[in-house]
């Protein structure tokens, strides 16, 4: 009779347990959060996403997709190549130019289409023209706390640590989500976000493997404004003379 009252009294135990966690899930969505494996690149870290990837298994919400966004690492070193494209409001037309971004843990460096290139490390950044001489100036803390942060700024694009800070409210959606990024598709983690009185809504798409923020646009109602895309992406160690000044270059 005992060893049945002690099956009982555990039978209960976890009846309180399970019916407390559903009214969690229910009451509190935002509170428990699943833990989020992400999975390590594969050989040549391409990123392309594979059945089965660890990270899918977790459902993004739009309560839990700032823990998730929480756990990524960008990649230390990469290659790529963005497009960034403004259109006129009155649908008149449209302007694009592009970028190739070079960076590691220590030093960024980005070239314009127009010919304007940027070397940025810890310290010091220097800007130059193709053809004239490089000015060097320190880095100030109003630039930024850190190197990727200040690259984002130069670049034009958002800081996607920045969701991080949001009012959760502000959270449309979110989700997985494959998308073109190069000449390969990639899962991406994506959300939409209302960021602006004026009835603006941003979409965010940040690649799994790499932690980059490969691809944002801002949409008025149906019209698309703004756009940046990744054209190109390799996430191999760029060279090192890429980092070095023009006067400097054999």
């Amino acid at each position: 009779m005992k060893r049945r009252d002690k099956r009982i009294y555990i039978i209960a135990a976890l009846l309180v347990v399970v019916v407390a966690l559903l009214l969690a899930l229910y009451l509190f969505p935002g509170t428990i959060v699943p833990r989020v494996d992400l999975a390590d690149q594969g050989p040549g870290g391409d990123g392309t996403g594979l059945p089965g990837h660890p990270a899918l298994h977790v459902e993004i919400t739009r309560y839990n997709v700032q823990n998730v966004l929480a756990t990524l690492y960008r990649a230390d070193y990469y290659v790529r190549e963005i497009r960034q494209t403004r259109f006129w409001s009155d649908g008149a037309g449209s302007a694009s130019t592009t970028a190739e971004i070079w960076a590691t843990p220590d030093v960024l460096r980005i070239r314009w289409a127009n010919g304007e290139n940027m070397i940025l490390s810890h310290d010091t950044y220097t800007l130059w023209h193709e053809g004239r001489a490089p000015i060097t100036r320190p880095v100030t803390a109003a630039m930024g706390e850190s190197l990727t942060h200040i690259l984002d700024e130069f670049q034009g694009i958002p800081s996607y640590e920045a969701l991080l800070e949001l009012d959760p409210e502000q959270i449309i959606r979110a989700g997985y989500t494959r998308k073109p990024v190069g000449d390969s598709e990639r899962y991406v983690i994506f959300l939409s976000v209302q960021t602006s009185s004026l009835g603006y809504v941003d979409y965010y798409y940040i690649e799994l493997d790499s932690g980059l923020l490969v691809e944002m646009e801002t949409w008025d109602g149906s019209t698309l404004v703004y756009h940046i895309e990744t054209i190109r992406l390799d996430l191999s160690a760029p060279p090192e003379d890429v980092f070095l000044l023009p006067e400097r270059r054999s």
